[in-house]
C-alpha cells in the first residue's frame, strides 16, 4: 500500500449518519497507511436533498496537487469532472453511484441481504400483508424496494403495487406523507418495512396520530440505525447499516490502486451478507430501553452542538468583527482552519484553475502560521500545512466547502476538525459556516459598495467631475474661510481670479465636445502647475475657472500671477490632432476683510472678468468699484434689450455703396440701430457688445438678415431700388459658428422671394482664424447658395494672403482707419494700394469704407478702388429714396 499519500474525497455533505459515516471509514483506511483525507464538499451550502439526485456541475480542482487519488461520493462530480481527474492521474473509486460512461471501481451498500432479514423477520411474526415505504428517487431505496419484493416472492407471497406507499423525500416529513396515504387507502397492511429510519420515524407518527396503536394495528421496521430510531415510540426496529465499512472499503481499493494493484472497475457490494438486524419494539419484540450511558452522551452533544452553532452564528453576525479572520472558529471543534477568496477579474488564462487570496487563517496555536504570502491556485488550496495538520487515525480530517449563498460566489473554506455522525445528513454545521460567511461578506461588500459611493458622491459635490478640481461649492467654502482669517485683524492677506476661456465653443462645435473636454482638462493641469500648493484652482462650469491665491493681497502680484497663468494658458495645445490656441480673460479681485461673504469677492472678480473681456480678449483687469456701477448697467442693459427684440425697438439703417468711378448706388449695407424708448437711437457700439456676452447675437443676427431681406423686396416691388442692387449684411462671430447662417439665410431669400444674388455677408478676419478649415466649409456653403462673401475691416485682422486664397471671397473691404489716414500719411496710402493690388490679383473687388472727404475719394478712383462708402456720398438712413 501506498504510505503517508494524501486521499482525496469528493461528497455532496460532510457529516451526518450517511456521509459522515463513509468519510470515517475512508479517514480509518488512510490512517492505516499514515496518510491524510481532504474531503470536498461539491454541493452549495443550503441546497436541499432533491438536488443530490443530479450529478454536481462542480469544476475547481480543489486539493489536486495534494490528493494522489479520489474516493467520489453519490453524485458529487459528474463524467466531466471525472474524466479530467483521470488525466490528471488520479485514480477514482466511486461510493453509492456509478456514472454511465465512466469504468472505475465502485463500492455499494450491500442493500440486499440487510432488506431481506427485514422483510423475513416480520413474515416470522405471521404478517403475510407487508407494505413498504421509501423514496423511490434514490438508487439505493430503489434496491431496498427490488429486495423487499424478492423476498416477498421467496416467501409465496404475492407483489403488491397497491402496498408500495411513496415517501416524498427521506426524511420523517416524508414518512408522514406515506403514512397519510396508508391511512388515505384504509391502511391495508399489516406490517411496512421503512427503507430508512427518518421516513420509519415519520410514518410511526403519523398513524399514532391518526389513532393507531404500533406494533399493534401496524408493525414497522425501519433502515440505517439512526439515533432517532432508538427515541421514537414504540422504538424501532431496524437494519444495521455501517457505512463506516462501506466508506473503509472504498478507501482500501483507491490505496491499492494507489500502490500500483490491478483493481478491475465494476460493482462491489460493501460488508455483502453481513447486515445484522437490531430488533426492538416497532416490530411485536420485546421493548429493548436505550441505554441512559448513550442517552446522556447524546444529550450532551446535542447541547454541545447547539451552543456551538449559536456562537458561530452570532459571531459572524456581528457587525464589528471581521470575518474572514475565522476567529469565529474558536468556538468550534476545529484544530485550524483557511478561508480563501477568489481573486476578481482573473485572465482568462487561469479560468481552469484560478487563484484564492488566502484571506484569514486560524489555528488553536496563535504562533503557529498557514498562510502563504501570494494567492495560490485553488488546486493547491487548502495549504499543504493545513492537510498535514489532519489526523485520520482520530478521525480528525481536513474538509473544504464552498462559500457560496445563491448567486454569490466567494470562495472557499477549509478546516480540520472531527468527523461527526451524530445528526442527520441535511443539518450541516459546517454548511451554515459557510452560508453565513458567505452572507456577511456580501453583506461587507454592500456596506463598503456604499461608503465608496458616499465617498463619491461627496467628491462629485465638492470636484468638477471632468478635471477633478474643486468646484464652486468648495471654491466657496475656502474662500469664506478665507474672509474669516481676513475679519480677524491678523493681517492675513488674499485674492481671486477669475478666468473665462476665449474660444472654447469653437473648438466644440468645430471638433466635437470630447475635443472641448480634453482642452479644458489641459488648461486644468496648466493652472494647477502655476499655481502654489496652498492656493485653490477650481472650475466652476463651461469655460470658467477661478484661483484662490493664499496669503497674497497686492494686486500688483495678482496681476503678475493672472500674467503667468495666461501666458500658460495661450501657449499652443494638442487636441485631436489639432494645434489649438485659446486664452484666458482674467478678473482680479483682491480679498479684504470688508467682504460680508465670499459670493461678493467672487462676483467682483467676475464684474473684473467682463471689463477685460469687453476691452480686449485675453487680458485681464483689476476690480474697482466703478465697474460694479458699468455691471449694473449692463445688466440693464441687456434686460431692456431682451425686451426690445421682443418689442421691435431694433431698426435697420441702411448706407449706400456706391460705384467710386460714376456716383451710382450699387448696394446698400444694412447697420443696426436701437431705438431706445429714454435714450433715443442708440448705434451698436453701445449695445453689442452686451448682445454678444448675454448670447443674443444669434437671435439679433436672424432678425436682421430677415428685416434686411424683406425691406429689399418691398423697394424692388415698388421700383425704389433697382433689381441688381444688393444689400450687405454683418454676420457676428457667434452668428457665423452657432447661428446656422445658411439656414438662416435661405429661409429668409425664400419667405422674401428674393435671388440670393441680392444679398452679401460681411465677416471680419477674425472669424475664420479660429477653425480655418471648418470656416472654409461653411463659407463655401454660403458661396454655392449664391451669395456674395465679404471680408469686412479688412487689414485689422490676422489674415494672411494664403488664407484668403483657400476661401471663396468675393470682396475685401479697407478699414476706414487706413482710408482716414491716406491724404495726411504715405504709408497709409501705401497700405491701401497694397491691398487694392492684393483683391484684384485674387480676382476680388475692393469696397473703401469711411469716406469722408473728396480728397479720399479720388486717392482711392486714383489707386483703383471700384467702391466705397461714407459720408460723403450719405449717413446710414432708415428709408431709401428713388433709384439713381
Amino acid at each position: 500500500m501506498a504510505r503517508g499519500v494524501t486521499v482525496g474525497v469528493l461528497t455532496p455533505l460532510l457529516s451526518g449518519h450517511y456521509f459522515g459515516g463513509l468519510l470515517r471509514g475512508i479517514a480509518r483506511a488512510t490512517a492505516a497507511v499514515d496518510g491524510h483525507v481532504v474531503a470536498v464538499q461539491t454541493f452549495d451550502p443550503g441546497v436541499d436533498e432533491i438536488t443530490y439526485l443530479n450529478l454536481s456541475d462542480f469544476r475547481p480542482p480543489i486539493a489536486w496537487r495534494h490528493a494522489a487519488g479520489f474516493v467520489v461520493i453519490l453524485n458529487s462530480a459528474d463524467q466531466q469532472y471525472l474524466e479530467a481527474l483521470r488525466a490528471a492521474g488520479k485514480p477514482v473509486v466511486m461510493v453509492s453511484q456509478e456514472v454511465p460512461g465512466f469504468e472505475c471501481p465502485v463500492v455499494v451498500p450491500d442493500n440486499r441481504s440487510g432488506t431481506r432479514l427485514a422483510v423475513e423477520h416480520l413474515i416470522s411474526h405471521g404478517h403475510t400483508r407487508i407494505g413498504f415505504v421509501g423514496w423511490m428517487a434514490q438508487e439505493d431505496i430503489r434496491e431496498r424496494h427490488l429486495a423487499y419484493q424478492e423476498t416477498l416472492a421467496a416467501h409465496g407471497l404475492p407483489y403488491d403495487p397497491a402496498l408500495t406507499f411513496a415517501a416524498d423525500n427521506n426524511f420523517t416529513t416524508g414518512g408522514e406523507v406515506a403514512a397519510a396515504r396508508m391511512l388515505a387507502d384504509g391502511l391495508p397492511t399489516t406490517a411496512c418495512f421503512c427503507a430508512n429510519d427518518y421516513n420509519a420515524v415519520g410514518v410511526i407518527r403519523g398513524l399514532t396520530a391518526a389513532g393507531y396503536a404500533l406494533p399493534r394495528d401496524q408493525a414497522l421496521v425501519g433502515f440505517d440505525d439512526v439515533t432517532a430510531a432508538q427515541h421514537v415510540e414504540p422504538n424501532l426496529t431496524t437494519v444495521e447499516s455501517r457505512f463506516d465499512e462501506v466508506g473503509e472499503e472504498a478507501g482500501v481499493l483507491l490505496l491499492a490502486m494507489l500502490a500500483g494493484q490491478a483493481v478491475p472497475p465494476g460493482r462491489r457490494y460493501a460488508r455483502e451478507g453481513r447486515s445484522a438486524l437490531v430488533t426492538r419494539q416497532s416490530c411485536g419484540c420485546p421493548p429493548q430501553p436505550p441505554s441512559e450511558t448513550r442517552l446522556a452522551a447524546e444529550n450532551q452533544y446535542l447541547e454541545g452542538a447547539l451552543n456551538t452553532q449559536y456562537g458561530i452564528s452570532m459571531e459572524l453576525l456581528r457587525s464589528d468583527g471581521d470575518p474572514t479572520a475565522l476567529q469565529w472558529l474558536e468556538r468550534s471543534q476545529a484544530t485550524s482552519g483557511c478561508l480563501g477568496l477568489w481573486l476578481p477579474d482573473q485572465p482568462a488564462e487561469q479560468a481552469a484553475d484560478p487563484l484564492l487570496e488566502i484571506a484569514g487563517t486560524f489555528h488553536r496555536d496563535p504562533d503557529h502560521q498557514i498562510k502563504p504570502d501570494d494567492p495560490i491556485p485553488v488546486s493547491a488550496f487548502p495549504p499543504a500545512e493545513l492537510i498535514e495538520e489532519s489526523d485520520p487515525g482520530s478521525g480528525q480530517i481536513a474538509v473544504v466547502v464552498p462559500v457560496r449563498l445563491r448567486a454569490s460566489d466567494r470562495g472557499m473554506l477549509a478546516h480540520v476538525g472531527p468527523i461527526d455522525t451524530q445528526k442527520s445528513s441535511i443539518v450541516e454545521t459546517v454548511n451554515q459556516w459557510a452560508a453565513l460567511l458567505c452572507g456577511m461578506l456580501d453583506h461587507r461588500a454592500v456596506v463598503t459598495s456604499l461608503r465608496e459611493q458616499e465617498d463619491q458622491l461627496r467628491h462629485a459635490a465638492l470636484y468638477d467631475r471632468l478635471t477633478g478640481l474643486p468646484n464652486r461649492t468648495l471654491f466657496l467654502e475656502r474662500v469664506g474661510h478665507a474672509l474669516r482669517r481676513a475679519q480677524t485683524g491678523s493681517g492675513y492677506q488674499f485674492g481671486v481670479l477669475f478666468l473665462d476661456l476665449d474660444g472654447l465653443k469653437v473648438v466644440n462645435d468645430s471638433l466635437g465636445h470630447l475635443a472641448g473636454d480634453r482642452l479644458l482638462c489641459q488648461v486644468a493641469e496648466r493652472i494647477s502647475a502655476e499655481v502654489r500648493p496652498a492656493d485653490t484652482p477650481a472650475r466652476f462650469a463651461g469655460d470658467e475657472f477661478a484661483v484662490l491665491v493664499d496669503g497674497l493681497g497686492d494686486t500688483a502680484v495678482l496681476t503678475a500671477i493672472a500674467e503667468r497663468l495666461q501666458e500658460a494658458i495661450v501657449r499652443p495645445q494638442k487636441v485631436a490632432g489639432q494645434e489649438l490656441v485659446v486664452s484666458a480673460s482674467v478678473g482680479i479681485a483682491a480679498g479684504s476683510s470688508q467682504y460680508e461673504n465670499a459670493e461678493d469677492l467672487l462676483r467682483n472678480a467676475d464684474i473684473a472678468m467682463y471689463r477685460a473681456k469687453s476691452r480686449k480678449k485675453g487680458s485681464h483687469a483689476v476690480f474697482d468699484v466703478s465697474m460694479r456701477a458699468e455691471a449694473v448697467d449692463r445688466l440693464r442693459i441687456e434686460t431692456e434689450l431682451r425686451h426690445a427684440i421682443v418689442d421691435g425697438d431694433l431698426e435697420l439703417h441702411y448706407q449706400p455703396i456706391v460705384d467710386l468711378a460714376t456716383g451710382r448706388t450699387v448696394a446698400l449695407e444694412a447697420l443696426l440701430r436701437w431705438q431706445h424708448p429714454t435714450r433715443g437711437l442708440l448705434p451698436p457700439a453701445q449695445f453689442l457688445a452686451v448682445a454678444e456676452e448675454a448670447g443674443l447675437m444669434v437671435p439679433i443676427g436672424s432678425w436682421v438678415v430677415g428685416e434686411a431681406c424683406q425691406q429689399l423686396a418691398a423697394w424692388r416691388r415698388t421700383g425704389t431700388v433697382p433689381d441688381d442692387l444688393w444689400v450687405s449684411i454683418n454676420l457676428s462671430d457667434r452668428q457665423f459658428w452657432y447661428g446656422d447662417a445658411a439656414a438662416t439665410v435661405a429661409a429668409a431669400l425664400r419667405q422674401a422671394r428674393l435671388p440670393a444674388r441680392c444679398i452679401a455677408l460681411e465677416i471680419t478676419e477674425s472669424v475664420v482664424v479660429h477653425d480655418l478649415e471648418a470656416a472654409q466649409t461653411m463659407l463655401q456653403t454660403l458661396h454655392d447658395q449664391g451669395l456674395k462673401l465679404y471680408v469686412d475691416d479688412f487689414g485689422t485682422g490676422y489674415s494672411s494672403l494664403s488664407v484668403l486664397r483657400e476661401l471663396p471671397i468675393d470682396a475685401l473691404k479697407i478699414d476706414k482707419s487706413f482710408v482716414a489716414d491716406m491724404a495726411a500719411s504715405g504709408k497709409a496710402r501705401e497700405l491701401v494700394r497694397t491691398i487694392i493690388l492684393m483683391g484684384h490679383n485674387l480676382g476680388m473687388d475692393v469696397i473703401a469704407e469711411g469716406i469722408e472727404t473728396s480728397v479720399q475719394h479720388e486717392l482711392l478712383r486714383e489707386l483703383g478702388c471700384e467702391l466705397g462708402q461714407g459720408h460723403l456720398f450719405s449717413r446710414p438712413i432708415r428709408h431709401v429714396g428713388a433709384a439713381e
